[in-house]
């Protein structure tokens, strides 16, 4: 559908409003909370059709599916593990160690201990754009859900990538799996962290979890804004859009600043795809930095070089003559990117996602620190915290003078 410009976003917010299911999975979300795996077996019996016989996948149940796991695809699997660990092992982050007026101030980046990570049906890629990233920064433990098959298994590349992670599966989807990992059942772990995308429904359901167990933020349904230059074939950009417009409930916005060219996109789209998507016009090429900025997309999709797009400051990922496929598989960087507009204040997961800084302070001057102390007494007094102040005059009364 064609839009006026200034109709994108309120268009968008429409299409990708999540307030309206958090109410719709409340229900499941209590029922896991308060009945535990009796509640998932029942949840999987009507949402999924599957009977389940145990929750967790067995060691040998993994090893007999990941030993049916194309060779091809295990050495791409492999390809995109390398990939995304010589990236990511370069953005995790330095302990920090300061001195300042007698004090000793550290701050140290630890792991969270045990991660929860949601995997689509049959979207297998997500655990090494997830699960990689948690070992690069030292989680202990990975726990992964994903929703059975007919036959209560799972994919042999799933199988194949948890048993290379060491990572646990449990054969459950949906809102129940996000709250078995949030509050922790008879068979499934609490964990500290949930992570990794979803439909809408998932979403939610870290949305109304999130004051129990951190959450990576709302990671879908997918959106990709592709801004083209009319010089670049119209088949290329057509098919960089379909893809991303496969996943269910995607959102996709062309932009391009020929009116001429953007009925060629749209022709050649129209042949690779029914889904619903919104294209509109610019004036030119710097208006289509100003549509992703304001639209805030999970990815964007730059086809031409006179684009400015170190201008970009709200996208999840940004594909520059590239597909954004690419950055789903083996470009490095993961593709658990923000959706609904949170690129505004979030951004592609990294390792630092999971871990957490903590600071440390000891006094190595008493004669500095002392000194600290007390404009810290001056602060407290005027905030009217009394007994704060009086805590460090206490401490300052203790100290023995150093030559230090």
């Amino acid at each position: 559908m064609r839009v006026r410009r200034s109709e994108l976003v309120g268009q968008l917010a429409r299409m990708s409003s999540i307030d309206q299911y958090i109410d719709r999975v409340r229900g499941i979300v209590n029922e896991v909370r308060d009945h535990g795996d009796e509640a998932l077996v029942r949840l999987t019996r009507e949402f999924d059709k599957v009977e389940l016989r145990g929750v967790e996948l067995s060691g040998d149940e993994l090893s007999r599916l990941a030993g049916q796991v194309d060779p091809r695809v295990k050495d791409a699997l492999e390809e995109s593990i390398r990939s995304v660990e010589a990236l990511n092992g370069r953005i995790k982050p330095p302990d920090v160690e300061d001195y300042y007026m007698g004090l000793r101030r550290v701050v140290r980046w630890v792991p969270v201990r045990r991660i929860g990570v949601y995997v689509p049906k049959g979207y297998f890629s997500t655990l090494v754009m997830t699960g990689v990233l948690a070992r690069v920064a030292g989680v202990e433990e990975v726990i992964v859900a994903t929703p059975p098959k007919p036959d209560g298994s799972v994919d042999p590349e799933l199988a194949y990538l948890a048993l290379r992670i060491n990572a646990r599966v449990f054969r459950v989807g949906g809102a129940q799996a996000i709250a078995a990992m949030a509050f922790g059942t008879e068979s499934v772990p609490r964990v500290d962290k949930v992570v990794g995308p979803g439909n809408i429904y998932v979403q939610a359901a870290k949305v109304l979890v999130s004051s129990h167990v951190g959450i990576d933020g709302v990671e879908g349904p997918t959106e990709l804004v592709t801004c083209a230059d009319p010089s670049i074939k119209p088949g290329l950009v057509a098919a960089d859009l379909a893809a991303q417009l496969e996943h269910s409930g995607a959102v996709g916005v062309l932009v391009t600043w020929s009116e001429d060219y953007l009925s060629r996109v749209e022709a050649e789209l129209g042949k690779l795809t029914n889904a619903p998507y919104l294209s509109t016009l610019v004036n030119e090429p710097r208006e289509c930095v100003d549509v992703i900025n304001e639209i805030s997309p999970e990815h964007a999709s730059i086809w031409g070089s006179n684009v400015p797009i170190g201008e970009i400051r709200n996208a999840g990922a940004v594909s520059h003559l590239a597909p954004s496929a690419l950055v789903d598989y083996v470009a490095g960087p993961s593709h658990v990117l923000p959706t609904s507009g949170s690129s505004r204040w979030r951004g592609v997961l990294t390792p630092i996602d999971f871990m957490k800084p903590i600071a440390y302070v000891t006094p190595v001057n008493s004669n500095a620190a002392v000194k600290l102390g007390e404009q810290a007494v001056v602060i407290g007094l005027r905030e009217g915290f009394r007994r704060h102040a009086d805590s460090i005059i206490r401490w300052i009364s203790e100290q023995t003078p150093s030559n230090a």
